[in-house]
């Protein structure tokens, strides 16, 4: 069973929204672009998953699981389910961190969200970035602390080793 906290059920009504409306959607640039638009960093609907991150922080349902010391953390907020669209949810924690290889065998959906005013997440600030099907790398935050809410179809993604 996954952890719980006091706002974790209002995350979950967020999720299902943004859930919904990505829906089946092709995870391409077509899609980072609508995300950005609707739910980007200049919206009431990024301000509402952001602070609902940071409360689950605070209470220990988000970014609760060390990786590699305590500026990589992760944590699973939903499984795959019709609520979720089949997206599994997580949540991640970087500082200056090179993360682990990996390859989004349908793609992911990042949402950046800065705690470091300078942080970054593979090159983007707050807002959205969406890998496609097949697309792999290391995982980067730069220029401080960021977190993340990242979504993955079915919850499939594939950690590797990098090429040489």
């Amino acid at each position: 069973m996954l952890p719980s906290g006091e706002h974790k059920s209002e995350m979950l009504e967020a999720l299902a929204r943004l859930t919904r409306f990505i829906g089946s959607r092709r995870l391409d640039v077509n899609l980072e672009n609508d995300l950005n638009d609707i739910y980007g960093a200049q919206t009431k609907n990024y301000d509402e998953l952001a602070r609902l991150l940071g409360h689950g922080i605070s209470e220990g349902w988000a970014c609760y699981s060390e990786i590699s010391g305590p500026d990589y953390r992760r944590g699973r907020i939903a499984d795959p389910s019709r609520e979720t669209c089949g997206f599994s949810v997580e949540s991640g924690m970087m500082k200056d961190k090179v993360g682990n290889y990996h390859c989004h065998t349908t793609g992911e959906i990042n949402m950046v969200v800065p705690v470091d005013k300078t942080g970054q997440f593979c090159g983007h600030g707050a807002g959205w970035k969406v890998f496609e099907a097949g697309s792999t790398h290391f995982p980067e935050a730069s220029g401080g602390k960021i977190t993340t809410i990242f979504l993955l179809p079915n919850g499939e993604i594939e950690y590797k080793k990098p090429p040489e």
